[in-house]
């Protein structure tokens, strides 16, 4: 790994002195330790039921203890949206347990109180052969190191109008990556988050979870996740994660929730405080969720996305598209069971200057169906959940017509199907078994065998990055298929040891390419407050 060995060495030992911080606080304070799925750190995904329930997701009460010993209070976990958190229970000094509880509720004047909150994480990875070793890389491996910090300011009275400002600040930094480094890996410092909410009623017991009403206009800077974060979602492996720029209605009423937003990416720069808006991307949409049967934690999501992009690339070639996304999905949880099941049909135009389709405009017509459903064995050993995801996305059948059915995921997590980061979801279909299970309380297990084909031999196969095999390299379906093992470790609610790995066994499509087998591990702490 080439690098340079002062500022690495300087990054690790800041890191391990916060760490050692975050985690002596832990200790003093006998913290008891999250439910399953909700660990201090997020793991290898940030899919939503890993993460933040987002505006309509019908959160389920952790499974009983056999036995539980009595315990100290239940604290909130730590969101992967920080935004999300609320500490306004500690106005009662009484629940001030934990040494970090000074700064979590800072009362700075009548109806005025601040937050604050942060993260460090070191990251290492290593690679063999990316992207399938095509391009012509070898192995890769490198340290990541980030480091968040926020403040969330709230004015007024939480159960009528007032106001609230949230600014978090990041700072990304890479070593050792033989790839041109990419911004939202090596952004110096800039400002992650930073915007203004006006709340009419009380933000405090959103209707999707408690009932009750609230209005919430944000202006600014934000990160976002939609439903089952399959379309929209905050890419957590990297760095600096996916934000965006502009504006955001959320209405809850009586369990109903929709979201109404106009927005641009945050286009990343390397340096500090340099980040701008992505002017040759809008994205603007309406999400509504609705409480089906909210006994039996059923809930129906509608929603229309719009996306406008200039120089997107697909195998019919470079140009602008205008999609527009019209999706159902239907999730819930009953004895044991849980499913989500999500349908999106895309219509639009695409405008290539270049490739099969230059100086045509085709007309879109591409859709996607998903699924994801498990059985967890509560009084089991171990409590495992066994699920199976079966997904599929359409691709284009010839390059050169008027039409253009190439399914786009719009903004995906990067490893969407494992950390290696080798596939995005465009044009493929896969067949996923998977489990997760509880060795020990702190240590939560996970591992899968997901096969991949392309849904149209004459289409591309696509990473994160775009393009990785043109249509032409294969005449086959197969690509191939990846093992994926990861292992979080919660030392406490504030830190958080994670190893994942990952082995892709290459298929036909990847062979006919020239590519190999990959291997993949990362190793990463967090420690967060």
């Amino acid at each position: 790994m080439n690098q340079n060995p002062t500022q690495p060495t300087c990054a690790a030992a800041i890191t391990m002195a916060l760490t050692l911080a975050v985690v002596s606080a832990s200790h003093a304070a006998d913290a008891p330790l999250p439910s399953a799925g909700t660990s201090a750190a997020s793991s290898s995904s940030d899919a939503a039921p890993a993460g933040t329930p987002a505006p309509g997701t019908l959160v389920s009460p952790p499974v009983e203890a056999k036995a539980a010993a009595p315990a100290a209070p239940a604290r909130p976990a730590f969101r992967l949206f920080r935004y999300e958190e609320d500490y306004s229970f500690l106005a009662d000094p009484a629940k001030r347990t934990e040494p970090l509880d000074e700064l979590k509720y800072i009362k700075l004047g009548e109806s005025v109180t601040l937050s604050l909150g942060g993260e460090t994480r070191t990251r290492y990875e290593y690679s063999t052969r990316p992207a399938f070793g095509v391009r012509g890389l070898g192995h890769d491996d490198y340290l990541l190191q980030r480091f968040v910090l926020h403040g969330d300011l709230h004015v007024g009275d939480r159960e009528s109008l007032h106001a609230r400002a949230f600014v978090q600040l990041v700072s990304g930094l890479v070593w050792g990556e033989e790839r041109p480094k990419a911004a939202n890996q090596d952004n110096a410092l800039d400002v992650q988050q930073g915007f203004i909410d006006l709340v009419w009623g009380d933000s405090r017991a959103p209707a999707v979870n408690k009932g009750g009403s609230a209005v919430t206009v944000r202006t600014g800077r934000q990160e976002m996740g939609l439903g089952s974060f399959r379309l929209v979602t905050s890419r957590e492996p990297t760095n600096s994660r996916l934000n965006f720029d502009g504006v955001r209605t959320t209405i809850n009423v009586d369990r109903i929730a929709i979201d109404a937003f106009l927005l641009r990416p945050v286009e990343l720069k390397d340096g500090v405080f340099n980040d701008g808006q992505d002017d040759a991307t809008t994205f603007w949409g309406l999400y509504a969720a609705f409480p089906l049967l909210p006994e039996k934690r059923l809930g129906l999501d509608a929603y229309y996305l719009g996306l406008d992009r200039e120089r997107t690339r697909f195998q019919t070639g470079i140009g602008d598209e205008e999609r527009h996304s019209l999706g159902l999905r239907l999730h819930g949880r009953s004895d044991g069971w849980d499913h989500d099941t999500e349908g999106v049909l895309q219509l639009g135009s695409f405008d290539a200057t270049t490739g099969p389709a230059a100086g045509r405009e085709q007309d879109i017509l591409a859709w996607t169906i998903a699924s994801n459903t498990g059985y967890t064995f509560a009084n089991a050993a171990w409590t495992p959940r066994l699920g199976l995801k079966l997904n599929y996305a359409s691709g284009d059948d010839d390059p050169g017509d008027d039409r253009l059915a190439t399914f786009n995921p719009l903004f995906p997590r990067n490893n969407y199907f494992s950390d290696a980061n080798l596939l995005a979801p465009y044009n493929f279909f896969d067949i996923h078994p998977h489990a997760t299970f509880k060795p020990v309380e702190q240590l939560t297990m996970a591992v899968g065998l997901d096969a991949f084909f392309r849904a149209n031999t004459n289409d591309a196969v696509f990473s994160p990055a775009g393009i990785t095999i043109p249509a032409q390299a294969s005449d086959e379906s197969y690509v191939g298929s990846t093992l994926n093992v990861t292992g979080d470790y919660a030392f406490s609610r504030f830190v958080t040891l994670t190893v994942s790995y990952a082995h892709f066994f290459r298929g036909d499509v990847v062979r006919d390419a020239g590519g190999k087998d990959v291997d993949f591990l990362g190793v990463w702490l967090t420690a967060k407050f």
